[in-house]
């Protein structure tokens, strides 16, 4: 068995209200005195997203997955860590993943079992790339909800370490600033962009995953052009492996013998989700914006600014204060002593 951590960044904003005729969207019951939560895009699909950052791939039919155990699912109930941390089990928790959301691909109305996995095989290219390019697709990503629990400050059983961190987290999403997250997978093998060899431990590793992943490779067109014919890659992700869109229409042609540059990366299948970390280093910096609750202040309007004083630090107010005079807010004339 494999694991992949996929990092990204994410920018918490405030949770968006109902308004007249519309629904909020909502996935639990919030308690937004005990908890802090976070919706966020945990992971792209190979089809739409192509490789992340790490030059992993995931086919969005494993993001379909309803085996118990499996696909999209498998996030729920998963504790949330810090930096992968989860060899700690519960002492290392921050919280846990009440929810996940795959955010579905739009099916023909005559597809009858609208499943991305009875659209598979080399016969069925066009069919999926006719859903692929129907207005408005969606993008196939999964969403998780991830809730943080900030009783756990006062844990004496939860790592020390832990425990001060979680305080600053906290205050970071109370503040709307940038948060870094890490989903955790295991996945059952993964497959060679550049050659097709499909491994199930790190021991059974090519020598381009071994030693040259992230990088590019020049591969004969008519090799991956095989690939192709046995099903072991698929039309649609070339455009996310091949460096040259040029060169990606050479290869579905099949006739051509020229060397073509190749993105080494590895395909995941059989993927189960099992843990979602804060982390300090992304490895790639697509923010996205999410919802985030933050804890409610019950007190008159001067006790919430009293609170927005003691979070922030007289340094940045003052700091903000400058600027708003030099935007022209505030009178030159008013000094603060």
């Amino acid at each position: 068995m494999l694991v992949k951590y996929c990092n990204q960044m994410v920018r918490a904003l405030p949770l968006l209200q109902k308004t007249a005729g519309k629904f909020e969207k909502r996935v639990i019951p919030i308690d937004n005195q005990k908890y802090r939560y976070l919706r966020f895009r945990a992971i792209g699909n190979l089809e739409v997203s192509g490789f992340n950052g790490n030059f992993d791939g995931f086919p969005y039919e494993d993001f379909e997955n309803d085996t118990p155990g499996f696909g999209y699912k498998s996030f729920i109930g998963k504790r949330a860590h810090l930096e992968h941390n989860s060899s700690l089990g519960k002492y290392g928790s921050i919280g846990d993943l009440p929810d996940a959301y795959l955010n579905k691909f739009i099916y023909p109305e005559e597809m009858l079992d609208k499943q991305w996995k009875n659209l598979l095989g080399v016969s069925n290219f066009e069919k999926r790339s006719k859903i692929l390019s129907l207005p408005n697709q969606r993008d196939g990503a999964v969403e998780v909800l991830m809730r943080i629990d900030s009783s756990l400050i006062n844990n004496s059983n939860i790592d020390s370490k832990v425990r001060s961190s979680l305080k600053d987290i906290i205050s970071a999403i109370d503040r709307g600033l940038i948060l870094t997250c890490s989903m955790g997978t295991n996945c059952a093998t993964s497959i060679c962009s550049v050659c097709g060899n499909e491994a199930a431990f790190a021991s059974d590793y090519c020598s381009h995953l071994k030693f040259r992943k992230g990088s590019l490779q020049i591969v004969n067109a008519n090799d991956l052009r095989d690939l192709l014919n046995k099903d072991i890659l698929r039309p649609e992700w070339l455009p996310h492996i091949v460096a040259s869109s040029f060169d990606n229409s050479e290869i579905l042609k099949g006739i051509s013998n020229k060397g073509v540059a190749v993105k080494v990366g590895e395909i995941n299948k059989g993927l189960s989700f099992f843990e979602l970390s804060i982390v300090k280093t992304p490895a790639y910096t697509d923010a996205l914006a999410l919802e985030k609750v933050a804890k409610q202040t019950t007190g008159n309007r001067e006790e919430y600014l009293r609170e927005i004083r003691k979070q922030f630090g007289d340094d940045v107010l003052l700091d903000i204060y400058s600027l708003m005079q030099k935007d022209g807010k505030i009178s030159n004339l008013c000094e603060i002593r």
